[in-house]
């Protein structure tokens, strides 16, 4: 079985041609490329907490309650005067299952350069026919990753979300009839909802730490850009919170040899709108710009492409500008996260059977099918808020009339 660049190893039958994944490369490529990669600056700042799927298909999160109010004056005696018990909170979620089924003609490529990689005649449909041509498949299945990543990127994120079907029904999406039949599908075929999606639901709700409404007028729907007062709406959405994520902004939290705070999530006109403002004071001073990462033992690391405001990092909500992107939507949000609130869940652990992203790709044998590849796959995957009180936002999202 010959291998390939990638890891990637091929096996063959007498109807088919098979491409068989190593379980450590897949799962790696599947973690950096699909799930870690689009978010690598929230992911390095501890923002999402990974759950691991229970036999009964559901996510789960669990985390200590605080006791409060522990002190009394001291009694006379062996009086025994217990407060405070301490509790544990489980918040349990349900995951979705989803696939992908896809095809590829090797036509595709004729015509151009890299039909000199495939075999000579009538194997120039078969694109295992040499060495090169395999290599070109281990680089189409780092790019079949990425797409398989961004959809779950979108799901995790805005799955459910309201939005998604006013924009149907008015029309105003901005991609093409076929791309957003496969957005729909995507997005409103589970019952799961994504992150933004349950937090604008505590928000539609009344919760007061999610309710607050950005003014229209503060935002410019021509330029899309935050005309507001910046620094006012940063602290605003901070002095919101709940107490105990206040205190968090204050003292940080040791997570994984980091010293971790909450983290600014902000939409792009906000981000644009901040580091306008340190410009206006600071110039070009790169340590007014950029957020100072501290680890445990002492040594910083200066963030690329993550702004500071109060000492807490900032940085660009991407998920926001991909939906506004699709759905035709503006959005302007601030959240204040607390580390590892944000719960993700997928179960990508390995390729064996049931387990997920067991990611099946063959080539056809049959000369009716002319070389055609088919790829299949399908894994669970769910969101959920560990701790509603451990977040504060303030948004305003708007749509063509």
């Amino acid at each position: 079985m010959p291998v390939i660049e990638g890891g990637f190893g091929l096996t063959s039958t007498d109807s088919s041609n098979i491409i068989t994944v190593q379980t450590e490369t897949a799962v790696q490529i599947f973690d950096n490329v699909a799930v870690l990669e689009q978010d690598q600056f929230a992911r390095e700042l501890n923002l999402y907490g990974d759950v691991v799927i229970g036999s009964d298909l559901k996510g789960r999160f669990g985390s200590f309650g605080v006791p409060k109010h522990l002190l009394s004056n001291r009694k006379n005696g062996c009086t025994w005067n217990p407060k405070g018990k301490m509790r544990m909170n489980v918040n349990t979620f349900d995951t979705c299952a989803v696939e992908y089924d896809g095809e590829q003609c090797p036509d595709a490529f004729f015509g151009t350069c890299f039909e000199r990689l495939f075999g000579p005649g009538n194997s120039v449909r078969d694109l295992y026919a040499t060495q090169e041509g395999q290599m070109l498949i281990a680089k189409m299945l780092k790019k079949l990753y990425q797409g398989l990543g961004n959809s779950f990127f979108d799901l995790m994120h805005f799955a459910n979300h309201p939005m998604i079907e006013d924009a149907n029904t008015g029309a105003f999406y901005n991609v093409s009839e076929e791309e957003w039949a496969d957005y729909i599908d995507q997005m409103l075929s589970g019952d799961c909802g994504g992150l933004i999606t349950l937090m604008d639901a505590l928000a539609a709700e009344g919760v007061s730490n999610y309710s607050p409404q950005i003014p229209l007028a503060d935002i410019n729907l021509t330029t899309k850009r935050y005309t507001g007062d910046v620094r006012a709406l940063l602290q605003s959405v901070l002095e919101n919170a709940p107490a105990e994520l206040r205190s968090m902004a204050d003292t940080g939290m040791m997570i994984n040899g980091t010293l971790s705070y909450p983290v600014y999530c902000v939409t792009n006109d906000v981000y644009l709108a901040l580091k306008s403002y340190i410009n206006s004071i600071a110039g070009t001073n790169e340590l007014a710009y950029r957020y100072m990462l501290e680890r445990a033992d002492g040594t910083t690391k200066l963030m690329r492409n993550v702004l500071m405001f109060d000492g807490l990092p900032v940085i660009r909500w991407d998920a926001c500008a991909r939906f506004d992107a699709i759905t035709g939507a503006q959005s302007t949000r601030v959240a204040l996260i607390a580390p590892q609130v944000l719960g993700v869940l997928h179960d990508v652990n390995d390729l064996r059977q049931w387990d997920g992203q067991g990611l099946i790709i063959e080539q056809s044998k049959r000369v009716q099918d002319k070389g055609k590849i088919f790829m299949s796959t399908t894994y669970r995957w769910g969101s959920g808020i560990a701790d509603p009180d451990f977040i504060s936002m303030a948004s305003r999202i708007v749509h063509p009339a």
